[in-house]
């Protein structure tokens, strides 16, 4: 077979493309893996500055997730260590309180009254135990109502849901779909990763290579057409034929690549991105090193200290990932979204500012290319890998298929479009 023909060719290099493209080659396909941009990972890269190592925000790997597992599955350790959530803070109108993750917590906090530590405690365990009995098809705000009377409670468990899920669209999102990942959050925890995703990327490139992928980075696809085969047409005017296709791209790049199919287009078209803003902060010092975390109750606001749970900066420094949850639709300036993020660093760790040596802001950043929408029932509405009526064409990502959330639907999905492609070209 030349170089110009595979078995199956995947468009898209970042955590979705990686695994389709391992698991197409571990099912005895050849396949090629092709990546516009000049390095492999997409969100999941990571940048060193200075001994800081600085994911695209913040991320965490989902312990027994469908990430972690494939991962497992592919032979690669992704070393790490949970963060410290128990000694956290909630945030409230500018002041620290102990946060409800352990019952020291919960007892202390003067956010609720005694009968509403009972009532989250009771709503808590019910998490640990499985996903509360909440249909999907409601709004995260409808679901969380029905759970609770008390604002405070459930501006509580949005919190939480914002924490577990980085989706802060409570009028939109599937309640279900949140909450069951708030329940895996609370039973199976995450880890932060030793040198960042891009440690856990550079394993994925390389269980591509040792099962044959061919890599290809700096190579953007124009067109893909259907004849008797699958024709690929790059950028730079190569050629490429192939038995099937997967597409590991964002839903827009999908429709633009497949205009002809009704069904990719219309997901596309209903796609609802979610977005953060984060500001990664790089420090020779931590000036209160007993406050590691924090959340904001009544703005949708994230503090952590990664570097103390992972290997991402230098021995005695320290990195923090802060970010600010973005409805969709919302906007704010640059200026708008420092100022509140600096701010709310400011009550976590006063003094931080003397002890800075590198940042990174990210104003608008990607975590889900389509929230999981009530009107759609929630993951269960998510299109499926399998392109309907169209032979030999697959598609993964964050947004594809009803397992999961954000990364680990990635990989879900990821495996399912590689292993179902092979299937179909070794046909």
């Amino acid at each position: 077979m030349g170089a110009s023909e595979v078995d199956v060719v995947v468009v898209g290099g970042g955590v979705a493309g990686m695994v389709s493209a391992a698991f197409a080659a571990e099912s005895g396909a050849s396949v090629l893996l092709v990546e516009a941009a000049s390095e492999f990972g997409g969100r999941a890269r990571t940048r060193i500055v200075s001994g800081y190592h600085f994911n695209q925000g913040a991320h965490a790997l989902y312990r027994d997730g469908f990430l972690d597992k494939a991962l497992q599955n592919l032979g690669i350790t992704a070393a790490g260590r949970p963060p410290a959530l128990a000694d956290g803070v909630f945030v409230y109108e500018n002041a620290l309180h102990p946060a409800p993750f352990r019952a020291a917590g919960l007892a202390a906090t003067t956010l609720l009254s005694d009968v509403e530590k009972a009532e989250l405690a009771s709503l808590l365990r019910s998490l640990r135990d499985g996903s509360p009995d909440v249909p999907s098809g409601i709004s995260l705000s409808a679901a969380l109502a029905a759970l609770s009377p008390s604002p405070m409670v459930r501006s509580m468990l949005a919190a939480l849901v914002r924490l577990t899920s980085i989706v802060h669209a409570p009028e939109v999102a599937d309640g279900r779909t949140l909450l069951d990942q708030l329940h895996g959050g609370l039973t199976r925890g995450a880890r932060y990763l030793d040198g960042g995703w891009g440690t856990m990327i550079d394993s994925l490139c390389a269980a591509c290579a040792q099962r044959g992928v061919d890599l290809r980075s700096s190579c953007r696809v124009e067109s893909i057409e259907r004849d008797t085969r699958w024709r690929v047409e790059l950028a730079d005017g190569t050629g490429l034929t192939a038995r099937a296709v997967v597409l590991a791209v964002n839903p827009a790049q999908v429709a633009t690549l497949c205009p002809a199919f009704d069904a990719v287009g219309a997901a596309a078209a209903a796609a609802v991105p979610a977005k953060v803003a984060c500001l990664d902060l790089g420090l020779a010092h931590l000036p209160r090193p007993d406050v590691l975390f924090a959340l904001a109750v009544d703005r949708p606001l994230y503090f952590s200290v990664h570097s103390n749970a992972a290997r991402l900066a230098p021995d005695g420094a320290a990195l923090i990932h802060t970010m600010r949850y973005l409805e969709p639709g919302e906007t704010f300036s640059r200026d708008q979204l420092v100022a509140e993020l600096e701010g709310f660093v400011d009550l976590a760790q006063p003094g931080w500012r003397e002890h800075e040596r590198a940042r990174q802001f990210l104003p608008a950043m990607p975590v889900i290319s389509s929230i999981p929408l009530a009107a759609k029932g929630g993951a269960s509405g998510r299109p499926s890998f399998v392109v309907p009526d169209v032979d030999g064409l697959f598609i993964s990502g964050d947004w594809v298929g009803p397992l999961g959330l954000l990364s680990d639907t990635a990989a879900a999905s990821g495996r399912s479009a590689g292993e179902a492609a092979a299937a179909f070209a070794r046909a």
